[in-house]
């Protein structure tokens, strides 16, 4: 992706820009969310896209690229959006870009880049990525090979598999991790890096799991970025805007304080200072996250986050260490399917009557680790025709998480190819049970071809109907 529309010729795009510009582009309203705006070179890409209330092509905006891992352009656009509002930045958002190989990723982000820059009055001096999970990581490959971003926001993960920060190619990073994020480790282990480079960032912390984060965190994360762009001059200093985050970090911080977790607090207070290091003096702020560091709950609170982090990692090796074996071609699949089920079961109940919360939290988080390599291990070799081995992978992962739909669908899919369906019924009768509804049911058709097998299943129908199967269907 580069910083000049690449896919027309100048010519072209500049008939396009006339036209444009004489429409008024009146589809784009300023202050409403568009879920569908068609890009014009690559009508097979798409974007949603926010302007803020305020926006008119006579001034340049920032503008944030979004990138969620399953194409949600709506969703993300929506938690954004206050933040957006309140600090002037447009909104983008692919409805294209998700998990899976790094090209389409990579030409969808270079269509959300030519489109954007082709429509609407961009501060190029503030452009920014975000991403959640999958998402974040190609935000941060982006950020780390285009040389045309001046921060990014990774929500649920950190770099790409083969990237890692480095001072020569530095950006300032916003970071955000659920407590019950099963890649938390990850969020904690890259704050440490980013430290060690003294690379600007920020690690925030929410209640919450592996998800976008709430909307005030994003107000946050849009506050810290502005912070970073005056120091770096690509902002005018606001005197009045630096006084008055001052007070909305130093309020959080000591939040966090009066939570009781004085490990916590001391860093919330430490990377609040951080933040405004030049802008304004900062004293404050130093001498009290000095004062918890004396504090000997300081550190045992840092020895219980490593405890707990290895705790965690040992917890989902043990499991994944037999799941693994399960793809060698020798292995008694039975055994070791068992064995997996056996430890996984015990995980979720352990984090089912775990009463401390750090303590079930690091249960939690090992489960919902185990869960999500086990569905990326199943999934892809359902497209691969390993049917047996997939089907092995997705009953493990109905084990470790039976509280939601994702797994039995993904299974009913895979017992569907394999010409069980009355397997695959009961499949998506459990879904049902953990929350899916009868019209997602019925869009299954539509949406997944395995499905569509089951168009005049009288079982079929009930399900979608929201009646209860009666014995004799079965």
């Amino acid at each position: 992706m580069r910083g000049h529309p690449r896919a027309l010729s100048l010519l072209v795009l500049l008939v396009v820009a006339v036209a444009r510009a004489a429409a008024g582009d009146a589809a784009l309203l300023p202050g409403t969310i568009v879920p569908k705006v068609i890009c014009t070179a690559h009508p097979e890409q798409s974007y949603a896209l926010y302007l803020p209330s305020a926006y008119t092509p006579e001034k340049r905006w920032p503008i944030i690229y979004i990138f969620d891992p399953a194409a949600r352009g709506l969703l993300p656009t929506k938690i954004f959006k206050e933040a957006a509002e309140q600090y002037g930045y447009i909104l983008a958002t692919s409805n294209n870009a998700k998990n899976g190989p790094l090209r389409p990723e990579m030409e969808a982000a270079a269509a959300l880049w030519d489109d954007t820059h082709l429509r609407l009055a961009i501060d190029n001096q503030r452009v920014y990525a975000a991403g959640f999970s999958g998402g974040a990581r190609l935000a941060s490959h982006i950020a780390e090979t285009c040389k045309c971003l001046h921060g990014a926001f990774l929500s649920g993960a950190g770099f790409a598999v083969d990237g890692r920060p480095e001072r020569a190619n530095a950006f300032p990073v916003f970071l955000t991790a659920g407590f019950l994020d099963f890649n938390y480790g990850e969020l904690v282990r890259l704050d440490d890096q980013l430290s060690s480079l003294n690379i600007p960032h920020f690690l925030r912390r929410f209640e919450g799991a592996h998800e976008w984060a709430p909307p005030v965190v994003w107000s946050e994360a849009l506050a810290w970025m502005n912070l970073e762009a005056m120091k770096d001059k690509r902002l005018p200093r606001d005197d009045a805007a630096i006084a008055r985050e001052f007070e909305r970090f130093r309020s959080a911080a000591k939040e966090v304080e009066k939570g009781g977790d004085i490990y916590l607090a001391a860093r919330a207070f430490r990377q609040a200072a951080e933040a405004f290091e030049g802008l304004t003096a900062t004293d404050s702020l130093r001498e009290r996250a000095s004062d918890l560091e004396k504090n000997p709950w300081y550190h045992l609170g840092e020895k219980h986050e490593r405890e707990d982090l290895s705790t965690e990692a040992s917890l989902e090796g043990e499991i994944l260490g037999l799941t693994r074996a399960l793809r060698e071609p020798c292995a008694d699949r039975t055994q070791l399917q068992q064995q997996a089920s056996e430890r996984i079961v015990d995980l979720r109940n352990r984090a089912l009557d775990e009463k401390k919360e750090e303590k079930k939290r690091v249960l939690e988080r090992a489960r919902r680790g185990v869960f999500a390599a086990l569905i990326e291990s199943g999934e892809p070799l359902i497209d691969q025709k390993r049917l047996a081995q997939a089907e092995a992978y997705l009953a493990l992962a109905v084990e470790a998480r039976p509280e939601i739909p994702w797994p039995y669908l993904s299974l009913a899919r895979c017992l569907l190819l394999m010409g069980r369906k009355k397997d695959a019924l009961d499949s998506l009768e459990r879904a049902k049970g953990a929350g899916l509804t009868a019209q997602e049911l019925a869009d299954l058709l539509t949406e997944v071809p395995e499905f569509r097998a089951l168009a005049g299943d009288l079982r079929f129908q009930k399900l979608v109907e929201g009646k209860q199967p009666a014995t004799e269907a079965r």
